[in-house]
């Protein structure tokens, strides 16, 4: 064989040991694309079968605000995923996540598929990704603080900007709480239980919050799911809160879109006042920081 011979079939060798593997990496990347795109289409499936699933049932309905307030800066779409596959989920990570932690995920634990948004020029793509519930490690199980009833009904009055006043009676002859718009002030009764106190006054400050709203069923529902969701992550008794029958806007609803922006609505809302309990505790918990390292 002579070299110009030699030459080629080395090159031709090369050149299609090269196309081949070419293929083949192009055929990986579009089988892990197919792969994403198969779990994204689920999710997106899952995502309408639970908007029109939270509505129809008050116990699932429940549940999905349970959901919110354990994972309040997730979409109300992921917080649908998270109750789908795992309704008693309290923290959620991938992985890589929990092995950087020093955890490792359960064996055979099956994965919770959220969607994480990737943001371009042009459009935000959603990519499935795999998360695991705490309960799926092996990492110990995190008790969030908790505050007393009376650090909680401080934060209350602060948030409150209206005036307080402690009554026997009030104005409309009942015992509890009540605002009064037209005074822009705040009736408490003495002798309630601590309990009913702090459950009834969160619902009149989240009341106050959204005063400039119209008096409609549906505004005064997202109140109340507001007020269910607080008494939640406060660890207030949540018991008297009933959700067997929904307003007629959302459980007549044929949109999922429509259902998710009605929870969309309500997670703000919730947010606004959570936002300011959470801004009270870490200032005083600042505070107390403070105190200590000028006593030292």
């Amino acid at each position: 064989m002579n070299d110009d011979k030699k030459v080629e079939e080395l090159i031709g060798a090369e050149g299609k040991s090269n196309n081949y593997n070419n293929y083949k990496r192009q055929e990986g990347q579009n089988n892990k694309w197919k792969e994403q795109d198969k779990k994204r289409q689920e999710a997106y499936k899952k995502i309408d079968d639970m908007s029109f699933k939270i509505v129809k049932d008050g116990n699932v309905f429940a549940e999905y605000l349970k959901v919110l307030s354990n994972f309040e800066k997730y979409s109300v779409a992921n917080c649908m995923l998270i109750l789908e596959k795992a309704p008693n989920a309290t923290q959620i990570k991938a992985k890589k996540d929990w092995s950087d932690k020093g955890y490792e995920v359960t064996e055979g634990a099956e994965p919770i598929v959220i969607l994480e948004p990737n943001k371009t020029k042009y459009k935000t793509y959603y990519n499935p990704i795999e998360e695991y519930d705490i309960s799926q490690t092996n990492a110990p199980t995190s008790s969030k603080k908790r505050y007393t009833e009376k650090e909680i009904l401080q934060a209350l009055f602060t948030i409150c900007k209206a005036e307080k006043e402690v009554v026997d009676i009030l104005p409309n002859g009942n015992k509890g709480v009540e605002y009064i718009e037209s005074e822009n002030k705040l009736y408490m009764c003495r002798g309630l239980k601590t309990q009913d106190l702090l459950k009834a006054t969160i619902q009149e400050i989240v009341k106050m919050k959204m005063e400039d709203r119209e008096q409609t069923e549906m505004n005064a529902f997202q109140s109340y799911c507001v007020s269910y969701m607080l008494c939640r992550k406060y660890g207030i008794d949540v018991t008297s809160f009933n959700f067997s029958e929904l307003p007629k806007e959302i459980t007549n609803n044929d949109k999922s879109w429509d259902i998710r922006k009605i929870l969309e609505n309500i997670q703000n809302d919730y947010k606004t006042v959570n936002d300011e309990m959470t801004e009270y505790f870490v200032e005083k918990k600042n505070e107390k920081e403070n105190k200590k390292q000028e006593s030292r």
